[in-house]
């Protein structure tokens, strides 16, 4: 039975193995069995099922790590486009503007149209200042000394300005419109009032018109900002014969070297004022004119007084003349010579002719310079000669300089003389036509946190003479830079110090 059993058991345990041939001969025998290479394919099954299992668990990862991905750039693609929304809308706001406009600071802060023909500027200046006056007896009334006059102190804000210029249509159409705050003191102005405020056209190859109220380009000290001076007030000579704000019409011309300036206006220190008074005009007519030139430098060294350390060498030279009529009507409120008003209670027609030359120079940590002036009073009437003021003549010179003794610490001086001859002899009425002398020095220190745009000042000035005026030719008070004039006509050794801290903006 085995024997018939086996073939059949053969060809169940290898198909295939059992065949015969074409010509039916008898088939070979089968082979033997390799174990070995059995055992190798089971290997390479076994090796091949854990690789697919590790690709399997790294496609899972793979689908996990991308969804991550996907939610996160989801999440951060929505936050920046609501990021990106308020931006949008809070620039739109805080910038007054939805067509690109600009606003930041460059030097002064600022807002702009994008295409850059619209521009404005906003500036200001705080002034505090600590001022002792010491008057000696012999310029004191007794009811003066028995009050207790004698010494006078305290705190005042000199400056608090506001300023706004810039370009309109075209960079050559520029504007200034100035905001001050006045002192309630023996000022003549009012709390709050106008400063610069004009017009002005580039005309190409140099030439401008200016239009409104400006500073008068008359002498070198008060064309000067107050921002960038050197001494804490201006001198007596300079409250003396400036003509400070006018209205009218100027015609200009700048060069690399040369500055022309020629207006014509309603009078020295004539400004806030209505084009037709009731009671009279302060003028018939007035007349400015300066010239300025650069002998070494550039113009933008001489906008400040001090010659900052690391700063090349420069030297200019200017002179003016202010002309001007009065019909001796002078409105109410206008009380000044170059307006006729020779006395507190009498005015007359008067001319006056004021002039000025001056001299800069600047170095590394040292600056200095110095002007003379003048002034004719002529063409006066009855009241005048009467008086004793026609043909008076007057004339004064200041010398200024300072030096840097470290970056910060500029130590500086000052000396000015006047002399006014006139047949008006020294009186209580303290006139700036009255026949008179004087001189001061004065002496200080600055220092400097930030250039001019932060900075203390302290200095101190003695005058060898009485001070026989309290308002200038054009009507500045000398109140102004902290000094009282006599009210004996005598009283010399009166002593002014002055401390301040200056912050613009």
């Amino acid at each position: 039975m085995l024997a018939c059993c086996f073939p059949l058991v053969l060809a169940f345990a290898a198909p295939g193995a059992w065949a015969g041939t074409q010509d039916g001969a008898a088939a070979a025998p089968p082979p033997a069995i390799d174990n070995s290479r059995i055992d190798r394919l089971q290997s390479e099954v076994e090796a091949l099922r854990r690789k697919t299992d590790e690709q399997a668990k790294q496609i899972e990862d793979l689908k996990a790590q991308n969804g991550e991905a996907w939610l996160t750039e989801q999440r951060a693609g929505q936050i920046r486009g609501i990021v990106g929304d308020v931006l949008s809308d809070s620039s739109t706001r805080s910038s007054f503007r939805n067509d690109g406009a600009t606003a930041g600071y460059d030097g002064n802060f600022f807002l702009a149209s994008a295409d850059g023909n619209f521009r404005v500027n906003i500036g200001g200046q705080v002034q505090s200042r600590f001022a002792y006056s010491y008057q000696p007896t012999k310029a004191m009334t007794q009811q003066q000394r028995d009050n207790g006059q004698q010494n006078e102190y305290g705190f005042e804000l000199r400056r608090v300005r506001m300023n706004f210029f810039g370009h309109m249509f075209d960079p050559s159409w520029t504007y200034r419109v100035q905001f001050a705050s006045d002192r309630d003191a023996q000022n003549v102005n009012q709390a709050f009032n106008l400063e610069d405020v004009f017009i002005e056209k580039a005309l190409g190859d140099g030439f401008f018109v200016r239009v409104g109220q400006w500073k008068n380009f008359f002498n070198y000290e008060e064309n000067t900002s107050s921002r960038t001076l050197q001494f804490a007030e201006r001198s007596l000579v300079n409250q003396y014969y400036n003509t400070k704000w006018i209205q009218g019409v100027l015609l200009g011309w700048s060069s690399e070297r040369l500055h022309l300036f020629a207006s014509y206006n309603d009078g020295g220190a004539n400004r806030n004022l209505g084009a037709i008074q009731t009671g009279g005009e302060p003028t018939d007519w007035a007349f400015t004119g300066r010239a300025e030139y650069v002998l070494d430098g550039a113009w933008g060294q001489f906008k400040d007084m001090q010659g900052w350390r690391g700063s090349p060498f420069a030297a200019m030279v200017g002179a003016a003349v202010n002309w001007q009529h009065a019909p001796g009507t002078p409105p109410a409120g206008r009380p000044s010579i170059g307006n006729g008003q020779l006395s507190p209670t009498v005015a007359d027609q008067v001319t006056l002719l004021s002039y000025t030359a001056d001299f800069n120079m600047r170095g590394d940590g040292w600056s200095f310079w110095t002007a003379f002036l003048g002034n004719y009073l002529y063409d006066g009437g009855s009241v005048a000669t009467g008086l004793g003021v026609e043909d008076s003549i007057s004339y004064g010179a200041v010398v200024q300089g300072g030096v840097f003794v470290t970056d910060a610490l500029e130590l500086i001086a000052r000396y000015e003389f006047l002399r006014v001859v006139s047949d008006q002899q020294v009186s209580s009425v303290n006139s700036a036509l009255s026949n008179q002398t004087l001189n001061i020095v004065t002496l200080g220190f600055n220092y400097y946190f930030n250039k001019n745009s932060l900075k203390f000042t302290l200095d101190g000035g003695w005058a060898f003479d009485a001070v026989q005026f309290s308002n200038g030719l054009y009507g500045e008070p000398i109140a102004g830079a902290n000094w009282r004039s006599t009210s004996t006509g005598q009283g010399v050794g009166e002593v002014v110090i002055r401390a301040q801290m200056q912050l613009l903006f």
